[in-house]
């Protein structure tokens, strides 16, 4: 009988013990879960690289010079804002009435810096500059040196920009005139 006890006891502390498993198990379950149900892989795009500077392009509505804030596709440095300003305001900024004065380019322009100047030589052949186009490169060029150096002590204002057609002449600007950037959008 008392084999049969013992038995008893030690089926029930089992019972217990598996019992007291799968509660837990379940709390757990419950507790994870918090309501959500899974989605599973959803594709939105690239993956975080972190904060994307903002560049500045200038365009011209009705005579004046506007600068038009947008966000860095891929890598930036003072040359792809360069091309991306010979390229012309997109669809939607044309829509809104923005242009530019600049000529087209044969080929692409070669930026160089040193120290607060910057130097911008375009193609042989290329139009002389209008004061308006020499002014949408140099602040162009003046508000891309500040996100390129952004957290350095150089500003805009202190760029000093000298652009050159081979052949035709050469022009210089500073950014200490450049209007602030505003939203055409």
């Amino acid at each position: 009988m008392r084999r049969l006890i013992k038995r008893e006891r030690r089926r029930g502390r089992g019972k217990r013990a598996v019992r007291a498993g799968l509660s837990l198990t379940a709390a757990a379950l419950l507790l994870s879960s918090c309501g959500i149900p899974s989605t599973g892989v959803v594709e939105a795009g690239e993956a975080a690289t972190g904060i994307r500077p903002a560049y500045v392009l200038y365009f011209v509505r009705q005579d004046t010079l506007l600068g038009v804030r947008s966000r860095v596709p891929g890598t930036f440095d003072i040359g792809t804002a360069v091309a991306l300003l010979f390229q012309g305001p997109d669809a939607v900024l044309g829509r809104k009435g923005l242009t530019t004065e600049l000529p087209p380019l044969t080929s692409p322009p070669t930026v160089r810096a040193d120290g607060a100047r910057l130097s911008v030589e375009l193609p042989r052949g290329t139009e002389p500059l209008t004061g308006t186009a020499l002014a949408q490169l140099t602040c162009t060029i003046a508000a891309a040196r500040v996100v390129v150096d952004a957290g350095s002590s150089s500003s805009s204002g202190s760029t000093r920009v000298t652009v050159t057609i081979p052949g035709v002449r050469q022009a210089e600007g500073s950014g200490e005139t450049c209007p602030g950037s505003a939203t055409a959008e």
